[in-house]
């Protein structure tokens, strides 16, 4: 349940709306979205403002780095004005200055993207995953095994996965009830012949009480956390063989959701399907809310999946830049 919003000033009334709509659009817009625009509240108040207009001079004060502050902040307080300021220069408002952020640079985010012999490496390491010590509370090698297939044939999100309870899992009709996705987008996600043979058997030999039980629980029924399924699969890439980024990063969990969108949209390529068609259908999959997230997932693969950028050009010739990269880098 969202708290009273209790905004003072000139912008109450439109700061109250701003929140309104953004939470009938299905964003989260909670306690800590709310804290930071009382914040920027404050700030407008503090430097003089009484009407309802953001002069360019209290804008570009707001969103200016501080000292010892980190750039993550510095977005934070950037979208929070640029949002509010878009949203009232819709609302009819003149005296409203806003703009792309001129400060910080975003540097564009190239997903690793898993070649098959790695995908199968991965799969047979967690399938002999062994603890380096005794597990006190969950059964990593029945669960990992189980949920890293899960996430890849899904493409569903970790957090997505890690909520499922075992009245979520229709094994008859093969799909799986995702209630309360990001940004509150629900949705049913149907699995393939094999996973659904990888799901009975993991049910009929894991102890559940109940129907509300968490699908990847503990011994105490509690389920896994997202820190310690990425702890684990950690380990398993050192075991597979797979190094880490130019960044001392690890490929992440969440780069098995950019391969099955590739992969998904290749298959339905190779079936006729164009993209007109192929790309809404992916993006209710996925859960997401409008196709421009879609879109984010199949970018950045020019040199591998040469077929699906030929066919993407012809849908969006700007989709995929020429970023003179590799397609793991």
């Amino acid at each position: 349940m969202y708290q009273t919003l209790d905004f003072v000033g000139p912008f109450k009334d439109e700061l109250t709306n701003y929140v309104n709509h953004k939470r009938s659009l299905g964003y989260d817009y909670g306690k800590s979205m709310t804290a930071r625009l009382a914040e920027m509240n404050r700030f407008f108040r503090e430097q003089g403002i009484t009407g309802v207009e953001i002069p360019k001079s209290v804008y570009m004060c707001w969103i200016q780095l501080k000292e010892n502050e980190t750039t993550s902040n510095q977005e934070k307080r950037y979208c929070a004005i640029h949002g509010f300021a878009r949203f009232l220069i819709a609302r009819g408002y003149s005296d409203v200055y806003d703009a792309e952020n001129p400060v910080i640079q975003r540097n564009e985010f190239t997903p690793y993207i898993y070649t098959e012999d790695e995908v199968a490496r991965i799969f047979n390491c967690a399938d002999n995953y062994i603890s380096g010590h005794k597990p006190i509370f969950f059964d990593n090698s029945r669960m990992i095994p189980v949920l890293l297939r899960l996430l890849y044939s899904t493409g569903m999100r970790i957090s997505e996965a890690l909520a499922i309870r075992l009245c979520d899992v229709d094994i008859n009709r093969g799909a799986i009830s995702l209630l309360d996705g990001k940004n509150h987008v629900g949705r049913v996600v149907i699995v393939s012949v094999s996973m659904r043979h990888v799901l009975d058997k993991y049910i009929y030999t894991t102890d559940f009480c109940g129907d509300n039980d968490y699908f990847f629980h503990g011994y105490d029924g509690r389920p896994y956390t997202v820190a310690t399924v990425r702890h684990i699969f950690h380990r398993i890439l050192d075991k597979a063989g797979i190094q880490r980024r130019l960044s001392g990063k690890y490929p992440r969990l969440h780069d098995f959701r950019h391969l099955f969108a590739i992969r998904a949209l290749e298959q339905m390529a190779e079936k006729g399907y164009d993209l007109y068609t192929s790309l809404p259908l992916l993006c209710k999959y996925l859960g997401h809310k409008s196709i421009i997230e879609t879109e984010y997932y199949i970018k950045l693969t020019k040199n591998q999946y040469s077929k699906l950028t030929d066919a993407s050009y012809k849908y969006a010739p700007r989709l995929f830049p020429d970023m003179g990269v590799s397609s793991h880098e």
